[in-house]
């Protein structure tokens, strides 16, 4: 894992982006990290200003918000803030990219008009195009009781993939640096569709022996140490989160550079996100 000196913070200034800021600042306390807290305003160039002054009051109304936002949750850290307009994900990538962020968290959901977009089109789009590590909190109808912060239990899904390794070095990383406990997942897909029922039983069972034996022998060969999990659920998203609930993680690491490939993290980030109990870190 490459130190997280700068991480954005995307908001939309509502109850879970407080959440998401509260965590920001703890992780920058804990890696004496800078904060860039983003306001994208995408619907200024919709509203129906008569004038430029307007317009330009309407911005500097969201920029006193905003330097009002999470003045508690972010005490004692870094924080630059920054309000632009445009297409909310095609900012936040750039603003990464220019400000050489080396984590994108986002909070779970906004508020209002923006909360379609928030677990929408918008985390889509920066899960695809964002260079850095980007940080989902929980896709939860009520927020996460879990205390910012606090990272005890990490879980890491591997798919023994060419990202593989680089998400396996991150969340191991991230464990060691935090004091959390690490465990590696491995979801096996289906039974294959034209395999008899009478053969089911014998193909999930060598299946998770054959998987449990490669992360055992990964771990071995990367230096890592790490409990192993091997499940199936025939979905790899539902796998995922009853992994995350069986575990009790507070994080969920993933790859997603692989993609393309049926059953792969890559290829199922976004439904990831949405059906993990806990925050996600797609790599």
């Amino acid at each position: 894992m490459a130190p997280i000196d700068r991480i954005l913070v995307p908001t939309d200034f509502s109850s879970n982006g407080l959440i998401a800021a509260a965590q920001a600042g703890a992780l920058a306390r804990h890696f004496h990290a800078q904060v860039t807290l983003l306001h994208v305003d995408e619907f200024v160039v919709m509203l129906p200003f008569n004038t430029e002054a307007q317009r330009a009051e309407h911005m500097m109304a969201r920029r006193k918000e905003l330097m009002e936002f999470a003045r508690t949750e972010l005490a004692d850290v870094a924080v630059k803030r920054m309000v632009c307009s445009g297409d909310a994900a095609k900012v936040i990538v750039a603003r990464a990219r220019e400000e050489q962020s080396d984590l994108i968290l986002m909070p779970a959901r906004g508020a209002g008009v923006f909360r379609r977009f928030l677990l929408g089109s918008v985390t889509a789009k920066v899960l695809h195009d964002a260079e850095c590590p980007v940080w989902t909190e929980a896709h939860l109808e009520e927020p996460s009781p879990h205390r910012p912060g606090g990272i005890r239990d990490v879980l890491c899904a591997v798919d023994f993939g060419p990202q593989t390794r680089q998400t396996l070095h991150w969340a191991a990383d991230m464990s060691r640096a935090l004091g959390a406990k690490l465990t590696v997942v491995h979801a096996v897909l289906e039974t294959p569709p034209n395999l008899p029922d009478r053969y089911a039983f014998q193909w999930h069972e060598e299946a998770h022996c054959g998987a449990s034996e490669r992360l055992h022998e990964m771990l071995l060969d990367c230096g890592v140490t790490a409990k192993v999990l091997v499940v199936s659920d025939g979905d790899v998203p539902k796998s995922l989160e009853s992994a995350a609930r069986q575990t009790k993680a507070d994080v969920l690491v993933i790859g997603r550079a692989v993609e393309g490939s049926a059953g792969r993290p890559g290829s199922l980030t976004f439904p990831i996100v949405c059906a993990a109990p806990c925050a996600v870190v797609s790599i």
